[in-house]
């Protein structure tokens, strides 16, 4: 037994046969020799689990994954083991059950750590970890997922999971207001889905593309992204929820131009393109934001509160958007001079975004607010929100040419 364990030898035919059929297995098993057919086996069922995914056809991807269940629980292969673990979580992620995926995460970690071994499984477990990381609007802690994941790739042979890496790279740029480095990425993976004629994941791409050329600025780029979107869906009759994302992104780039009649042109046709079942909330809630914001420009406040009002209760789950909202909801009660409800919005929104650790936001919501105090002669408030707006300007622009911060005073002199 001594030398078994310790690999100096191998047991004979005469003990292995017998001792499989009293284990009710096969030597193979035993030996932990894997079939290639087995292993084929396993990356169709997950490649079919994520196509499923992907077109939206829920109950597909259900069935390919208790079939997938069922035939780990045959191999003692620990690659299929894994790759069935990570194939959970991206499938409890894609329906944003937070406790769920929490919990399988967790469990993955204790029974497997980082699975250093095969750096393609490595990859895909740090893209998991990043995509939960972005869905809870945590985005730098996802960046920097994604980038350590984006460091194998000199390792990495799956192009896909590649793809997959630079286009949430470009997303995650895109949130974090770097429009310039989101296009950058999102390309990358646009050039690789295209080589493998993934064309959902390529309409999906150049949705990300057209809303960094929106937030750059470069409008007309823009639009030809999602007129070339909607082009491709329509030759290959994609899921009505990829074409409703792109009329949304076409709704927020018309807004940017300032024609708030395309702009709520568009964003209604997102919402009718689709039954209101069929769209994630926290997405319908995100398009009820945009139309709010819309509204606010045209000085159409009651159609502004009918949809932030809509869209609070739908973007529970996604703090950082319902604390934009917040700021909207904000700017009606100040457009109607009910100023303690335009302080108190302000003042809950700043909580959250100091909290999410969204500089940016949190700057600006309180450069406004500091300003309403100053001319509201509350000299005290006012400084304390301007001084915290340079605070969070700062760690967006920090100084190159000389340090902030004194040296502690010489009292004695």
């Amino acid at each position: 037994m001594s030398l078994i364990e310790n690999e100096k030898a191998h047991p004979k035919p005469d003990i292995l046969v017998p001792l499989a059929k009293r284990l009710r297995s096969s030597v193979k098993d035993l030996l932990g020799v894997i079939d290639q057919d087995d292993l084929r086996r396993a990356d169709f069922l997950i490649d079919k689990i994520r196509s499923s995914l992907v077109y939206e056809r829920y109950q597909e991807a259900k069935a390919f994954l208790k079939d997938l269940r069922e035939f780990s629980g045959k191999t003692p292969d620990q690659r299929v083991h894994i790759k069935t673990d990570l194939i959970e979580i991206n499938f409890l992620i894609h329906f944003a059950e937070k406790e769920k995926y929490h919990d399988k995460l967790a469990a993955f970690e204790q029974r497997w750590g980082n699975p250093e071994e095969d750096t393609n499984l490595l990859v895909w477990y740090l893209r998991m970890k990043g995509n939960i990381h972005f869905l809870e609007d945590m985005y730098d802690q996802a960046l920097l997922c994604y980038k350590q994941a984006e460091k194998l790739f000199p390792q990495v042979t799956d192009d896909i999971e590649k793809a997959y890496i630079y286009g949430n790279l470009g997303k995650t740029h895109l949130f974090l207001s770097d429009p310039a480095l989101g296009i950058l990425y999102t390309e990358k993976a646009i050039n690789i889905m295209l080589k493998k004629d993934r064309w959902l994941e390529v309409c999906s791409m150049f949705n990300i593309l057209g809303a960094c050329h929106t937030n750059k600025g470069n409008f007309q780029d823009a639009i030809e992204c999602f007129e070339r979107v909607l082009r491709i869906a329509d030759q290959f009759k994609f899921s009505k929820i990829l074409i409703s994302r792109t009329y949304h992104e076409l709704g927020v780039c018309y807004l940017r131009l300032e024609d708030c009649k395309q702009a709520i042109h568009y964003l209604n046709q997102s919402l009718e393109v689709v039954s209101p079942d069929h769209l994630p909330a926290w997405e319908e809630g995100f398009v009820h934001q945009i139309l709010c914001r819309t509204y606010l420009k045209t000085g159409e406040l009651d159609q502004a509160q009918h949809h932030i009002e809509k869209a609070l209760p739908l973007l529970e789950s996604r703090e950082r958007l319902k604390s934009e909202c917040l700021i909207f909801l904000g700017q009606i009660h100040y457009h109607r001079g009910n100023y303690k409800e335009f302080t108190r919005c302000y003042r809950e929104a700043i909580q959250s975004f100091l909290r999410l650790g969204a500089p940016e936001n949190a700057a600006r919501a309180s450069h406004t607010l500091g300003k309403h105090y100053i001319q509201s002669g509350d000299t005290d408030e006012g400084v304390r929100y301007l001084l915290l707006a340079v605070d969070h300007y700062h760690q967006l622009l920090p100084s190159i040419n000389f340090e902030v911060h004194l040296p502690e005073r010489n009292l004695s002199r």
